[in-house]
């Protein structure tokens, strides 16, 4: 069964936000896929795994890389899972249609973006409505907490 997670920023950036948790999958050894709406948003992913920490970097490729089966985490603008990843994230809100494919489907997204909120916020309750396993983590003051967050306002 798929679970589902989503993040609602507000102290960090949604790609700083992202950077934290693919880094804890591939410290867990797990490939991720990231899949991306747009080109640009992937390029700058892209460069940020590259060069977030000057004394590191997270190991990555794009789809036009022959190295996908290899890498650990992969960058896509089409929902593909060639490095055999559990885990797809989507930093800028583009809905995973397979979502069975994958073990975890996490989503995150910045509090002052309406159109995306709205948009996980329908697919929220349409998963909810299929009884699937969903967590909601909202930043307060710097900390991630449990929070239905969807059900407000």
């Amino acid at each position: 069964m798929t679970e589902f997670a989503f993040y609602k920023t507000s102290n960090f950036r949604v790609d700083e936000t992202f950077y934290v948790l693919v880094q804890k999958a591939l410290e867990k050894n797990l490939n991720s896929v990231v899949i991306f709406e747009t080109k640009e948003a992937l390029k700058d992913i892209s460069i940020m795994l590259w060069s977030k920490k000057p004394e590191s970097f997270l190991p990555h490729s794009i789809e036009r890389d022959n190295l996908s089966n290899d890498s650990p985490i992969y960058l896509t603008t089409r929902e593909e899972n060639p490095n055999k990843s559990q885990i797809i994230f989507s930093p800028e809100g583009a809905l995973v249609k397979k979502s069975k494919n994958w073990k975890r489907c996490i989503y995150i997204f910045d509090h002052d973006d309406n159109s995306s909120f709205d948009r996980l916020k329908e697919y929220y309750f349409l998963l909810e409505n299929s009884k699937e396993k969903i967590e909601l983590y909202e930043q307060k003051k710097g900390n991630w907490i449990k929070n239905n967050f969807m059900r407000q306002e």
